[in-house]
């Protein structure tokens, strides 16, 4: 994997993970992965930008760069997930405000929405949250890149002799 791509990769799934991170643009990824597919489609359109013409579109190379933008996607959105967090606040506190205004919900319920148990969970959902945002991220960003390198590769001229 040449410099190039991998910068390409690095610009299209850090974007991707920014954009995924936003609250009210992330509804975005709920048509089928769209800002994720995305960010693979941009790593590849940065990557094949200048390369020559070819007869056949680099499918391989397209989804290997979606890959690695869809585990950039997932750093960079588990990374920007923390000061997210902090702006519009802590996840736990919301849900336990939310149960505090359902009638007949058991104290004990509201007990493990706080305290240091709540936070370890809290790091144990966020970590598996990771998880499973890298697999998709790679997978979708894979289709991602190879959609990308079939629209954006350059095909050979056609000569025709008079």
């Amino acid at each position: 994997m040449t410099p190039k791509k991998l910068k390409a990769a690095a610009i299209g799934g850090g974007a991707a993970g920014i954009a995924s991170s936003i609250p009210i643009v992330n509804l975005a990824n709920c048509l089928c992965c769209a800002l994720v597919v995305g960010g693979g489609m941009l790593a590849v359109y940065l990557a094949m930008r200048g390369e020559p013409a070819t007869e056949k579109a680099p499918l391989g190379d397209g989804a290997m760069i979606g890959v690695l933008a869809g585990v950039a996607a997932a750093v960079v959105g588990a990374i920007v997930a923390i000061p997210m967090a902090a702006i519009f606040g802590d996840p736990m506190e919301m849900a336990r405000s939310i149960m505090e205004g359902i009638e007949g919900v058991p104290p004990e319920v509201l007990e493990a929405f706080g305290g240091e148990e709540a936070a370890g969970a809290m790091a144990a959902v966020g970590f598996v949250g990771f998880l499973i945002s890298l697999v998709v991220d790679v997978v979708f960003s894979a289709i991602g890149g190879v959609l990308g390198a079939a629209v954006f590769h350059k095909k050979p001229m056609l000569r025709t002799e008079a």
